[in-house]
């Protein structure tokens, strides 16, 4: 494990982390791209400084959209134009619903026509 990573695990452990978290799901516990209630993890959506993370930085997000976030920016699949954070979790959002096959529609149980 690199010297980056093991500090970022420490620091997943640290209270600065766990008030920040729990502020975060203290508004909505729902996924912030499929809308599911369960299994929520925080996202932060840029690493850059993750000792001064702000709350637009966070989204909620279930363990299935949060992994498959990552696992499509691994694979290339999500590519940024911006580091907007806005610009970048609409990417993510978009790139994961269409893995998905998730409509606005059939997500909150409208038939389509």
């Amino acid at each position: 494990m690199s010297k980056k990573a093991d500090e970022y695990r420490k620091y997943l452990q640290s209270d600065d982390w766990k008030e920040k978290r729990s502020e975060k799901n203290s508004k909505r516990r729902r996924c912030a791209i499929c809308a599911a209630k369960n299994k929520i993890d925080i996202h932060h959506l840029n690493y850059r400084n993750w000792l001064d993370v702000k709350q637009s930085d966070l989204r909620r997000l279930c363990r299935r959209c949060h992994y498959l976030v990552h696992e499509l920016e691994k694979n290339g699949k999500i590519v940024y134009r911006s580091n907007n954070h806005h610009s970048k979790f609409t990417i993510q959002k978009t790139a994961v619903k269409k893995e998905l096959g998730i409509t606005n529609k059939n997500m909150f149980n409208i038939e389509e026509e």
